[in-house]
Order: C-alpha cells, then structure tokens, then sequence
C-alpha cells in the first residue's frame, strides 16, 4: 500500500486501496486476496524471466546484424550494460518512479525497494522496462561509442529518464494522469510503454547516430569472429526471444485488474500479442515476395521477423483495449509503416542495421497516437463520446511530444558534452573517419589534376608555356 504526500493539506494521507473493494465485490471469483498476491508474484517472475530473454534475443540480433571488429565486444558490452541498469534503477530509479510520495506527481520519492512494503511488482515492470530501454539504445550504439559514454548513457536513462517518465504516466498520481483538459478529465494511455519505454529510448540512438555521423567500416577489419550471414539461426532465435520478451512484459499486473472491470486481460493481452506478431509478419513476407523474386536470402528473413516486431510495437500502447480485429489491422497496418521507412533509412547516411529507429520510433510513435481513437472501450468498459476521443488524442499528443522535446534536450547536451571532450567515438571510428578524410583529399587532389590537364589539353594551342601547374596542394 502506497502513502502520498498531500502537499496542499502539507500532510500524509493514504491512497485508496482499489484492490480492497475490488476483492469484496468478486468474493465469487477468488476466496482471498492472497490468491491475487500469488498470481502477482507469478505474473512479476514471469514478466522477469521472459525480460532476460529479451536481452538475449538483442545480444544474439546485434551479432548477427552489426559489422564489428570482435563480437565478443557486443557481447560483453551488453552484460556490463544489464548490470549497470539493474544497479542504476534498483538504488535509484525505484525511488522516482514507484516511490511511497510524491512532488506533485512529477517524480516520486521515499521507500527502499528492499523494504518489507515496497511494491516488488511495481519494481518488476521497472526493471523489465529498464532493460527494454536500454536494448533499444545500444542496438544503434554499442559498437561505435566508447565504454565510459555507453556506461553513462546506461546509467542515466535507467536511474533518472525512464523512471521519471514511469512516475509522470504509470502512477496513481502521475501528472499526466490527473490533468482536466477543457472541462474534462484527461489520464494518458500507455499500456505497453509507447511513450516511456520505446520512443525516448529510439530517440537517444537516433540523436547518438546523427552525432555518430556515417558508418566507415573496412571489410578486412572485420575478422572471423564476427558472424556473418550464416548466423541465421541466432538472429531467428533472437527476433522470437524479443517477441516473447514484449509478451510477457505486456502481463497485467493486479494493480491493472483492480481498477477494470471484470475480464480476462491476461488472455485479451496474450491473443492481441500474437494477433499483432502474425500481422505483421504477414504484410512484411507479402510485401517482399511481391516486390523481390529471391526471397530465401537472409537480409529478406531479418525483415520479415522485424514486421513481426513492428506490428507488436505499434499495438503496443494499447493493447489491453483494442478488439482482435483492430489489433490486427494496426499490425498490418504499423508493419506497412515499418518497411517504408525502413528501406528510407536504409538508403540514407544513418547506420541502422537492426532497424530500431523504424520499429520502436516511429512505429512507436504511431501507436502512442493510436489507442484513444480505435481503442473499442475505456477502463470501465464504457463508450467514449467522439468530444471525449479527441480531447483524449489532444492530450495523447501532447504528452507524446513533451516527453519526445525532454529527451531530445536532455540528450543533445550529453552527446554534445562527448563530443567537445573527444569521448564520443571508440577508437575504430576515429581511425576510418580520418583515413576517410585523407582519402578524400587525395581523391580531391586527383580531381583537381585531371581537370587542369583536361582543361590544358582543350586549349594547348592559346595557352601560354608559362602556366604550368605549381603542385603546391596540401593533402588534408
């Protein structure tokens, strides 16, 4: 049971406990509310067992997709970055997103997470969340930044961005979730972590990328131990861990059950999960067999499991509300979105081989946008007025667009900071880069001389003997 701090009255005051007039109007459907403790604590131990999975799934799909010198260096790097996250969110972020108080529903404070009271559960979708972010963010920068900026960015984003983000939007008295809005009640909708989780996460690799600038990659420093097309077995075996991992951070939690109105939501959650996978790997695997006659290559599986993933993204924010058949078509319809985008990026300066920034970004912020317009019922099971579905998508876009304006901020300063102090770049970067503007020097030296002896050639006959060239050039 949570204790708020009642600023206005400047005294404590206990929150209501919904789980208690939940569990007296049901006695029919369960003998105690232990039971519902039990299914919590399996639900947390599932949503756990079924993150760490997820975090395999990203270290096997960056070894199969990301050019490197050594892809044991993904590999560790990804072990030391799920350390730091647990540490970081454990001793730190638990306090501001699911704390016993709260400054005005900005960020909580106050209740050790290994206090006989704390909210284990809560902490569980912390830490899944957490992880899930932090997977998304180095899939783009693991392998170009240095050790000490990842570290940072890792601890940053799991102590401090993500659980506030948490507190603002997931909470009883988060702001965005207590805000009247033209004469009404407005309370954001992000049930799969749209908003928290996989856009500000994107948004930190899409700002790292542009600072990164392009990829230079030698194709003979890239050894035998970075895995290379035959690694199709690990990347299929990578895509499914993910999938599974979204599943099962997707569980509801006894806190969700108590305050709707009586249904399944763990099956509604579970159907509408695998709805959205098969969507998306439909329109994906239709698309590219339309538009490419070999389809047994292993860049054509990696995006037919990605629109997979797509699709799960893309409902994520509201899946616990849509019916099947409209889950559905978002999927197919988030997939579509995902593989325009995907073959832009593909064809532009911005190195993205797991192709996050189409899947968690802007399929992300698609279905942030989505749940008040097509979900089918609010959480008591009631139609919404169309005045209603849009001061609610008002809302949902301006929440999307706060959160997107504060990470965007909070992010140019850091990577800005890297890279006034040299930090940014690892030390194969920084070699390629400079080795790249030599050569483009020269290419430019080389240039410049043919077309002055071109130019020469034409006009032998009026030029006169003394302008021959002076090769003073300096090679750059």
């Amino acid at each position: 049971m949570a204790y708020f701090e009642d600023n206005a009255a400047n005294k404590f005051f206990e929150a209501k406990n919904l789980l208690d007039d939940f569990a007296n109007d049901t006695l029919s459907l369960t003998s105690s509310n232990n039971n519902f403790m039990t299914g919590d604590s399996i639900t947390s131990a599932i949503r756990i067992i079924c993150v760490l999975l997820l975090r395999i799934g990203f270290i096997l799909i960056q070894a199969g997709s990301i050019p490197v010198e050594n892809s044991f260096m993904i590999i560790f790097r990804n072990i030391v970055e799920i350390a730091v996250t647990i540490f970081s969110y454990a001793f730190i972020g638990y306090y501001l997103s699911f704390g016993t108080k709260t400054f005005y529903g900005i960020m909580n404070y106050s209740g050790y997470i290994g206090n006989e009271k704390a909210d284990l559960s809560s902490a569980a979708l912390g830490f899944a969340s957490c992880l899930l972010g932090t997977a998304i963010t180095s899939s783009l920068l693991v392998a170009r930044l240095k050790q000490i900026p990842m570290l940072i960015l890792t601890f940053f984003t799991s102590a401090f961005l993500i659980p506030i983000f948490m507190c603002w939007t997931w909470t009883t008295y988060g702001w965005m979730t207590t805000v009247s809005l033209m004469e009404e009640r407005v309370a954001i909708k992000d049930y799969g972590g749209n908003l928290v989780v996989h856009v500000p996460s994107a948004m930190i690799s899409l700002i790292g990328a542009l600072f990164l600038g392009r990829r230079i990659v030698k194709l003979k420093d890239v050894d035998r131990l970075s895995l290379g097309n035959e690694y199709s077995s690990g990347i299929v075996m990578g895509y499914f861990f993910i999938m599974i991992g979204h599943v099962g951070a997707n569980l509801p939690t006894i806190a969700y059950e108590s305050k709707h109105a009586i249904s399944d939501h763990v099956s509604q959650v579970t159907v509408n999960s695998l709805m959205a996978i098969g969507g998306g790997f439909l329109i994906v695997t239709l698309v590219l067999v339309v538009l490419t006659r070999d389809i047994y290559r292993y860049w054509i599986i990696v995006k037919c499991l990605q629109g997979g993933l797509a699709g799960l993204v893309t409902v994520a924010a509201g899946i616990d509300i849509y019916s099947s058949s409209i889950n559905f078509g978002i999927a197919c319809g988030g997939a579509m979105i995902f593989f325009l985008f995907s073959n832009l990026i593909h064809y532009s300066a911005l190195e993205d081989c797991c192709n996050m920034i189409s899947i968690y970004f802007i399929c992300g912020i698609i279905g942030a946008l989505i749940p008040p317009i097509l979900g089918g019922k609010d959480n008591l099971g009631l139609s919404l007025s169309e005045r209603m579905l849009l001061i609610h998508t008002f809302w949902q876009f301006l929440c999307l667009f706060l959160i997107l304006l504060v990470t965007t901020v909070i992010y140019l300063t850091v990577f800005t900071i890297f890279y006034l102090t040299g930090t940014l770049k690892n030390q194969y970067e920084e070699v390629n880069h400079q080795r790249a503007r030599i050569l483009y020097g020269r290419l430019l030296q080389k240039k410049y001389f043919e077309r002055f002896f071109a130019i020469k050639e034409e006009n032998k006959d009026i030029l006169p003997e003394s302008n021959e060239p002076t090769n003073s050039l300096t090679i750059v």
